[in-house]
């Protein structure tokens, strides 16, 4: 009755997917300031906080869900964003 798809159908489409939505949150027009205590601090793309945050917890290598105690500032007109990364 359903159609079954492959698994390793499905894994490539899930993988396309949460690279578009990276390339997504990478390519935002504004540029933001996040400074953590631990991790210090880091201009990234923004279009909102949250998107932000993962921006800066990928340049970080840590997990953004446990970046709790951020604060997500305008970055001043000279910033320049940090690059992608290469490898998550």
């Amino acid at each position: 009755m359903g159609r079954r798809i492959d698994p390793a159908e499905r894994a490539r489409i899930l993988t396309d997917a949460a690279q578009r939505s990276r390339e997504s949150r990478w390519s935002a027009p504004g540029r933001a300031r996040v400074v953590h205590p631990v991790h210090g601090t880091v201009v990234v793309p923004h279009s909102s906080n949250l998107t932000a945050i993962q921006n800066a917890a990928e340049v970080w290598r840590c997990d953004w869900a446990e970046i709790t105690d951020a604060q997500v500032w305008v970055a001043e007109p000279g910033d320049v964003p940090a690059k992608m990364p290469y490898i998550i």
